[in-house]
Formats: structure tokens, sequence, C-alpha cells
């Protein structure tokens, strides 16, 4: 190998070696819309955002629940709490319960866990991220 050519060799793996760590900083914003009432997708959504919160250490989650969702995030009905305060915790994940599905559904803030914050609406909230460059996922478990 020539002079030169271990030049370029040495010039490309750097680069390759900076691309890398460069994509391992960068900062992940995700809002998921959760709309599942089922345990299952209970379970798959804390499976998500624990493994996206390992694997990047610093991406920015909200989970936006609305409609049958919001048993994610009420008391008596979610089967994750733990992972939801451990979550909220360790991440910061913010939990966000739709006001207009509580008053449709009669639930009270004093039903959620106290992990969740309250938006107004949950369509306005996903809109309001997306309009902030984040990222847009549905989330729920999908046999």
């Amino acid at each position: 190998m020539t002079g030169y050519e271990k030049n370029i060799l040495c010039i490309a793996s750097g680069f390759l070696f900076t691309s890398l760590i460069f994509a391992q900083q960068k900062e992940h914003k995700i809002v998921f819309d959760f709309t599942k009432g089922d345990t299952a997708s209970f379970a798959t959504m804390v499976r998500h955002a624990k493994n996206i919160m390992n694997m990047t250490g610093n991406a920015k989650l909200e989970i936006v629940c609305h409609g049958p969702g919001l048993d994610l995030l009420v008391k008596d009905k979610t089967t994750v709490q733990k992972e939801i305060e451990e979550l909220q915790g360790k991440f910061n994940v913010v939990f966000a319960a739709c006001e207009v599905t509580m008053r449709r559904r009669g639930i009270d803030k004093s039903q959620l866990l106290s992990q969740a914050i309250i938006v107004p609406a949950a369509i306005l909230e996903i809109s309001s991220t997306e309009q902030e460059g984040w990222s847009y996922l549905k989330a729920g478990y999908n046999p």
C-alpha cells in the first residue's frame, strides 16, 4: 500500500468513526399517539420507550394517551405503573393525558397516575410537537 493509499484509508476511517459518534449523539424527539386500551399494548408501549431510551440515552419522548389509550394512565386500569414511574423518573419521559377524553369518559385527575400531565386535546398536542420537529409514531400492539 502506498503512502497516498494509507492517507486515504486513514481519512476514510476517521470520517466513518466521527459519523458513528455523531449518529449516537443525535437527539431523537418522538411523540407517540397512543389509543389502545389493552394490556398487551400497554406492555408494548413501555417496552418501546425503554428500548429507545436504553439505546439513545438522550431521546425526548412524549406518549400522548387518548381514547381507550387513556387507560394506560388510569390508576385502576394500568398494568404498567412501575414501568411508567421508572421511565418518567429515570429518563423524564412525558406521559400526557387528553383532557377531552377525560371529560368524555368522566375521569378525574385524581384517577390518573401522578406521572401524568394533562393536555387540553391530544390531537393538538401531537400536532404542536410535530410542528416543533418531533417524529410521530402511532403506538400499540398490533397482532
